[in-house]
C-alpha cells in the first residue's frame, strides 16, 4: 500500500441529515464533513439519506468550504417510488441471483444504486447513539436498512465512532450483527463500545477502534456583538453557567411516563438546580436550547426555555434567561463557550462546551455519557439520573462550581490532547486505508494497517 492513499473521487456519510432540529445530529455531520474533507482534501463528500428531494449546500471546514450534495433515499410505504429505500433492497437482493454483467446493468439503471456503486467509501454514524432500539425499532431501521444496501452492494462502510447498543428485539439485534461483522471498520467512540459490539457479534476476533466523538472537532461560529454584550452584562452579576434542560427527558421520553426510567422527576430536578444556582450559588443561568426546531417539532427546546424564563423570573428575576434569537448549531457551540460553567442533558451541548474548556455536568439518561466524557477527567462530570438523586445533583454542582476556575485550566490540556488524537487517527492512512482497497468485495476492505495503540479486539 502506497504511503498516501489516492484520493477517492466521491465519500457518502450515511446516518446524519442536514434536515433535522436536533443540532447533536448537525454537529455530527458538520464534523464528519470537516474531518473527511481535511482528510480527504480532493473528494466530493455527499450525504446518503432520506429526503423529499436532492439538494446541494455549502459546510464551512478548516480546509474551506465544502459543496454537500443529498442523494435523497425514501423511507417510505410508497413501493413505487425509484429511491424507496425497501424497494432498491429488494431490487439488490433479486439482483445477486443474476449474472455480474446483468446485475450491474440493473443497478446502473437506477441512480441511487449508480450513486452508491460509484462511492469509493461509506461511513455511517447513525446519529451518534441511533445504532441501538432504544429509541424503538422505526428508529433503528431508519439508520440500518441504507448500511444493510451499501453492504449487499459490496460496497466498503467504516463505522465512524458512535455507541452501539443496546438492543431488546431480536431483529434489531440481528441485523446490528450483520451489519458490525461486515463493515470493513468500526470505530467505537468509547471503550464500552467494544464490550457492546463483542455482546452483539460474539468472539470471531473482530477488530474495534475506539476513537473520540467526532463532535469535539466541529469548528464553532462566532456569535453576533450583540450577544457577546448581553454576555458580559450578565457576568457582571454573577457567573454564568449554560444550562441546557433536554425537552425529551422533560416530557417523560416518547412515551410520556419516564421512559429513560430517571430515579426522580426530571422538572422536579430543573426546579431545584435552578433555584440552587441562584438562591445559594449567586449565579446567572442561561438557559441554551440544543433542539431547534419551532413549534412543528415535538422535542422543540426554545419554547421549552422561553416557558422556564417566564417561570422562573417570577421568583428569580432576571437571573434566569434565555436568548430570544436564532442561532445555529455552530454559533450556539460558541454561546456555550461563554460559559463560566455548563450543565446539559444533550451530550453534545456538552461536548461544546469541554471542547471549549467549559467545566461541564452532564445530566446522563444513558450510558453513552461516561464513556464519551471520561477522557476529559474531574473538568467533565456525568451524573447518571437513572441512578442519582436530587440531593446528589445538588451536591455535585456545588462542587464542581466552586472548583470551576481549576477544571477550566485542567481541560486545557485534556481537550487539546483528544482533539489532536482525533485529528491524527482521521488523517492516518489505517483509516483513510479503506479508500485505497480493491473494489471487489467488502472482505478486501478488511485487512489492513493496525496500530496497536488505538485497538481492541472484540
Amino acid at each position: 500500500m502506497s504511503d498516501t492513499p489516492k484520493m477517492c473521487p466521491l465519500v457518502t456519510l450515511l446516518g446524519v441529515t442536514r434536515n433535522t432540529d436536533n443540532y447533536g445530529v448537525r454537529v455530527l455531520l458538520s464534523a464528519a464533513v470537516e474531518a473527511l474533507a481535511i482528510a480527504n482534501p480532493g473528494a466530493e463528500v455527499a450525504i446518503l439519506d432520506y429526503g423529499h428531494k436532492s439538494q446541494n449546500w455549502i459546510e464551512e471546514t478548516r480546509a474551506g468550504s465544502r459543496e454537500i450534495r443529498l442523494i435523497n433515499l425514501r423511507f417510505s410505504w410508497r413501493l413505487f417510488l425509484p429511491n424507496n429505500i425497501f424497494r432498491l433492497l429488494f431490487l439488490v437482493i433479486f439482483s445477486r441471483l443474476m449474472p455480474g454483467r446483468v446485475r450491474h446493468w440493473l443497478w446502473q439503471r437506477n441512480r441511487w444504486l449508480r450513486e452508491i456503486q460509484r462511492a469509493r467509501a461509506h461511513y455511517s454514524i447513525a446519529g451518534g447513539d441511533s445504532f441501538s432500539d432504544i429509541y424503538g425499532l422505526r428508529r433503528f431501521l431508519y439508520v440500518a436498512l441504507p448500511q444493510v444496501l451499501v453492504l449487499l452492494m459490496g460496497r466498503p462502510l467504516v463505522l465512524l465512532p458512535q455507541t452501539y447498543g443496546p438492543f431488546k428485539g431480536r431483529l434489531s439485534r440481528m441485523l446490528a450483527r450483520y451489519i458490525l461483522r461486515r463493515s470493513s471498520r468500526v470505530f467505537s467512540r468509547d471503550e464500552a463500545g467494544v464490550d457492546a459490539t463483542k455482546a452483539i457479534i460474539g468472539g470471531n476476533g473482530r477488530v474495534i477502534h475506539v476513537m473520540p466523538d467526532l463532535g469535539f472537532c466541529m469548528m464553532p461560529e462566532p456569535l453576533d456583538d450583540s450577544i457577546k454584550h448581553r454576555i458580559v452584562e450578565m457576568r457582571s452579576e454573577g457567573n454564568v453557567v449554560g444550562l441546557n434542560v433536554s425537552s425529551l427527558l422533560y416530557m417523560g421520553g416518547y412515551t410520556g411516563n419516564n421512559m429513560f426510567q430517571l430515579r426522580e422527576s426530571f422538572p422536579l430536578l430543573i426546579d431545584a438546580v435552578v433555584d440552587h444556582l441562584v438562591g445559594t450559588l449567586d449565579a446567572q443561568i442561561l438557559l441554551v436550547p440544543h433542539v431547534c426546531g419551532g413549534t412543528l417539532s415535538q422535542e422543540d427546546e426554545t419554547r421549552l426555555c422561553r416557558r422556564l424564563e417566564e417561570k422562573f423570573r417570577q421568583k428569580h428575576g432576571k437571573r434566569v434567561c434565555c436568548l430570544h434569537c436564532e442561532l445555529n448549531h455552530r454559533q450556539m457551540k460558541s454561546l456555550i463557550g461563554e460559559c463560566d460553567l455548563f450543565i446539559g442533558a444533550r451530550m453534545h451541548a456538552c461536548i461544546g462546551a469541554v471542547s471549549q474548556c467549559v467545566p461541564t455536568i452532564c445530566l446522563a439518561y444513558s450510558k453513552k455519557f461516561a464513556g464519551v466524557m471520561k477522557p476529559l477527567g474531574a473538568g467533565a462530570r456525568v451524573v447518571d439520573l437513572r441512578q442519582a438523586a436530587i440531593a446528589d445533583v445538588i451536591e455535585v454542582i456545588t462542587k464542581v462550581f466552586r472548583e470551576r476556575k481549576k477544571l477550566r485550566q485542567e481541560l486545557q490540556p485534556a481537550a487539546t490532547e483528544l482533539l489532536g488524537r482525533l485529528n491524527l487517527q482521521f488523517a492516518s492512512n489505517f483509516f483513510l486505508g479503506v479508500l485505497t482497497a480493491s473494489e471487489g468485495t467488502v472482505d478486501s476492505c478488511a485487512t489492513g494497517l493496525e496500530n496497536p495503540a488505538l485497538v481492541r479486539r472484540s
